[in-house]
Parts: C-alpha cells; structure tokens; sequence
C-alpha cells in the first residue's frame, strides 16, 4: 500500500493543503494539478496507482477555495491558482534538488500545467481533458468564466483555439507530452483536446468516457491508470 503523508505549504503568506504520495524512486516525482472545484483526495485512486506501477512519488495540493485550503472559491483566481503552482512546483526543487519532475494537469489543471511550460522546466507532461478559457479570464472571478457560453463556444472555436497564446507557450515545452482525450467529454470536447495535441505534438490516449468517469467500473478505472502508467514509465528511465 501507498503511504500518503499530508501537510501544509506555504505559498504568499497562507498555507496549501498537500498531499505526497511516496514511491521507491524519491527522485521522479509526478506533480498533479486538480480540476475546478475538485479537491487532492478526489485523486487518491489513480495517484495510487501511478505511483505503485512507475515507482514515482507524487504530490497533489488543494488550491485556494478547494478541499481543505483556505478561502472562498468565488473570491479566488486563476491567476492566483497559478501563483501556487509555482510555489508548490518551488517546494519540490527546494526539498528534492535532483528530481526529475512530471507534471499532470486534470481539465483545469491541465490549463494551469500548460501555462507552467513558459515559466519552469520538466521532462514530462500529461494533460487529462485539459481545459482552456479566454486569456483575459486568467485574472477574472470565476463567475465571469466557469462552465460559461462564451467558454464553451471557444472550445470549439478551431481558429480561436490555434491563435490562442496559452497555447503558442507549447513551443516552450521540449519534453515528452501525453493528451488524454474523453471521447464522450461534456465540458472539454474533442477540438480542444485536438487543439493541444497538435500545439505539443502530443501523444494521445483515447478513452469512451464523460468529462469525470466517476461511473466507470474498477476495472475500467484500473486500466485507464495503466495505460498512463505505461505510457510515462519508459521516460522515467535514467
């Protein structure tokens, strides 16, 4: 069994909930970065079963507004979200100076792990249903944006979508990159995800499921991890 030790980071004078899940390999660590409104221990099941197939640790932290970190989510930004991926990506180095760091965003964290790529460096990057929103929302309130019409129809606008600079930041990005797509997704549809595809030239994984496939059987759920998993298990090879 995975061994989950949970604790606090500090990030701009306030304290993110943190989860780390210890793997045999502390040196290749997976840094996962949850969708909107979701919460670290949401994530238990396929960290756990990444980091028992790779051998990797992981951690997983809450956002502000989210699961156990502070603050209202209405009152919060992407902006701001995206300050605390910074410090918690920091933490990392600063504890593990020689690790090599995977980086998995889910829908809006794949929006947030894609606007990593410009500002630090890693190996690798899997984004599951990764979202996308207007530029300007990056520093608006969240009813401005979340599960908007304006939203929705960027999503599958296909000339907004390869104009738009977040993903220009793609050629930034030397590492190995994984798109998983949700056929059947409601929020994140197919062009988006086909949009990031082509800005990495990404490797895909395609599954028949919704945006969460919280109704999918243990063992569809198992597979899906392991076809991650052996997707990132080779780049984690020294």
């Amino acid at each position: 069994m995975v061994q989950v030790k949970t604790f606090d980071i500090s990030c701009s004078g306030y304290q993110l909930k943190a989860d780390f899940y210890q793997g045999s390999k502390p040196n290749k660590i997976l840094l996962s970065l949850i969708g909107w409104t979701s919460s670290r221990t949401k994530y238990k099941d396929i960290l756990s079963g990444m980091v028992d197939q790779t051998g990797m640790s992981a951690l997983v932290f809450d956002y502000s507004g989210h699961g156990d970190s502070l603050f209202d989510v209405a009152d919060t930004r992407p902006a701001q979200h995206f300050l605390e991926v910074i410090c918690v990506f920091d933490w990392i180095i600063e504890k593990y100076p020689e690790a090599e760091i995977t980086v998995m965003g889910t829908s809006y964290g794949g929006f947030m792990a894609t606007q990593l790529v410009k500002y630090r460096e890693f190996k690798n990057l899997i984004l599951r249903v990764p979202a996308i929103y207007r530029p300007q929302d990056f520093y608006d309130h969240p009813g401005v944006w979340a599960h908007t019409e304006v939203t929705n129809e960027l999503r599958v606008d296909q000339d907004a979508l390869r104009s738009h600079p977040l993903l220009k930041r793609a050629s930034k990005f030397s590492g190995n990159a994984l798109v998983v797509v949700h056929n059947q997704d409601e929020h994140v549809p197919v062009r988006t995800t086909d949009a990031y595809v082509s800005a990495f030239g990404a490797d895909v994984l395609a599954f028949d499921a919704k945006h969460s496939p919280v109704d999918k059987s243990a063992e569809w759920k198992a597979e899906y991890q392991k076809q991650i998993s052996d997707w990132l298990k080779p780049k984690i090879v020294q």
